[in-house]
Formats: structure tokens, C-alpha cells, sequence
């Protein structure tokens, strides 16, 4: 495989022998990679390549924005999964997780802990899933200096639940991408927003969607326990996000008889104000 474009230490654009545009994965692959280098098949022999072409394009678009390490951190747990737990994962968990993983150690960085879910019930049910989660959570530690909570765990094993091609929990996949489906187009129809479907940012913001498309369906929802301060600091500057989240709750009420919990409604409020803010940059 030939290199057309080192994208940093950890993503290499390669033809392959078919002159086939490929993405290969590992730790140090782009390292003093010059273009037009030839890989050697031992180079390659543990590197993931990259199928999807749109799976591709968001993460090279990723890689423009990310440090090396969490693609590496990242590729280092789906390995893991993959052997301690022999699963079969979506190509879309290298982009997800990658972008999980840097943005919860930027939100570290800054000092914001705002409290996320964590339940017996991902513990009793998905215990791999959840082991992972805590794998990841100790090389985020050891590799990068970033302490966060054992709650984070449960939030990673959503990814892997999310991205296996056979869990169970795919069951519930038409009436999970229906709600999902509902919930991007209220935010549309609200903003009159013309949604950049090649963004980071949109990327994210349907990863979060989903995620929380699963914990309606499933009747789990993130804990009504939020801290009242980093809610009531938040609502006064994001008074039309909350409005929009309102609609949410209400369709969410009216299809599953449940209200959203405090937390819930923060989560998305600030994702959509993210939408918002990048909509305003452009």
C-alpha cells in the first residue's frame, strides 16, 4: 500500500494494490511517512483499513481536529473488545469513540463535570460492553493523564452496544432511528436549520441523538439527579434551546409516556446549542 497523505501519526491515506483509496489505522503508522511510501505487509499486518468511504471522509475531517492519541487510545479498545469479547463492530465505532473520548478529556481539561449516568442495569446486562468502558477509562488514564469518573464507563458501553452488528439491542433499532429521525427533524423545522451533514459537528451531534434515542427506548434514561446550579447557570444563556428541548419532551411524552429527566434535557440543550454555534461560524 502506497502513502498518499499522512493525517497525523495514527492515519495514513493509502492506494492500495487495486489503487483503491484506503485509511490505515495504528499506533505510529504516519510517523516520518513520506509520500509515496511503500508499506511492507508486517507494517500492516495489525492496522484496520477503512471500508466505509463515509466512515472515511468523517475521519479524515476528525483527524484535522484531533490529536494522534485518541485514535490510538481508541483503536486499543475496540482491539480489546474485539478479543477479550469477540465482537463484531460497525466501522462508524473508530469515528464515535475517537471523537468521545477527546471531547470528554477537553470537557476534563476545562474543569466541567457535569454528572453523567451510570446504572446497575448496564452493569447487570452489558457487563463486556461495560468492562470495556472501564478498560478505556484506564488508557485514558494512563496514556493521556485523564482522570475521569467510573460513571463515564456506561457512556462508552453505549457505543459498543450501538456499534455491534449482532447484539440484541439491534432489536430495537427500527423504533431507536425512528425517534432519532424525529427528534433531527424538530431541531430542523424549529431553527430553520439546513443541517452540514459532512460536519464534526453534525457527526457528534447525531452520535448524542442516538444515544439518547437508546436510553428512551429502552426506559433508561440519565438520572433525574443533575446538579441544580450547573442547570440553572446553563438555562439563563440557552433560553431557545431549552424552548426547542420542550418540543422534544413533549413529542417524547406523547409516543413513550415518559418525561424527560433533568439531565436529559441538559445534554441536549447543549449539543444543540453546539449545532448552533457552528452554524453561526460558517
Amino acid at each position: 500500500m502506497r502513502v498518499i497523505k499522512v493525517l497525523n501519526n495514527s492515519l495514513v491515506l493509502a492506494l492500495d494494490e487495486n489503487g483503491t483509496e484506503t485509511i490505515l489505522m495504528g499506533k505510529g503508522i504516519g510517523f516520518h511517512k513520506a509520500v509515496g511510501y511503500e508499506f511492507r505487509s508486517e507494517e500492516v499486518e495489525k492496522v484496520f483499513v477503512l471500508k466505509d468511504r463515509s466512515v472515511s471522509r468523517s475521519i479524515i475531517r476528525l483527524a484535522a481536529e484531533t490529536d494522534s492519541v485518541y485514535f490510538e487510545i481508541c483503536k486499543s479498545v475496540v482491539d480489546y473488545a474485539v478479543k477479550e469479547f469477540q465482537m463484531k463492530l460497525l466501522d462508524h465505532i473508530y469515528l464515535s469513540l475517537t471523537d468521545h473520548l477527546a471531547f470528554a478529556a477537553r470537557r476534563a481539561g476545562e474543569g466541567i463535570m457535569v454528572p453523567n449516568f451510570y446504572t446497575m442495569d448496564m452493569q447487570r446486562f452489558n457487563p463486556n460492553e461495560y468492562q470495556v468502558g472501564l478498560y478505556a477509562l484506564e488508557l485514558m488514564r494512563t496514556q493521556v493523564g485523564v482522570e475521569m469518573p467510573e460513571d463515564e464507563a456506561g457512556n462508552i458501553a453505549f457505543h459498543f452496544i450501538n456499534a455491534q452488528i449482532d447484539h440484541p439491542y439491534n432489536e430495537k433499532n427500527r423504533r431507536i432511528n425512528q425517534l432519532a429521525d424525529s427528534v433531527l427533524d424538530i431541531v430542523k423545522y424549529y431553527y430553520q436549520l439546513i443541517y452540514d451533514e459532512e460536519s464534526i459537528t453534525y457527526s457528534r451531534f447525531v452520535t448524542h441523538v442516538r444515544l439518547f434515542a437508546q436510553r428512551i427506548v429502552s426506559g433508561n434514561q440519565l438520572p433525574e439527579e443533575t446538579s441544580r446550579l450547573i442547570y440553572d447557570q446553563i438555562a439563563p444563556v440557552c433560553t431557545s434551546e431549552f424552548t426547542c428541548v420542550d418540543r422534544i419532551g413533549k413529542f417524547v411524552q406523547e409516543r413513550f409516556q415518559t418525561p424527560l429527566t433533568r439531565q436529559e434535557a441538559l445534554y441536549l440543550a447543549l449539543h444543540i446549542h453546539r449545532v448552533l454555534e457552528a452554524g453561526r461560524k460558517q
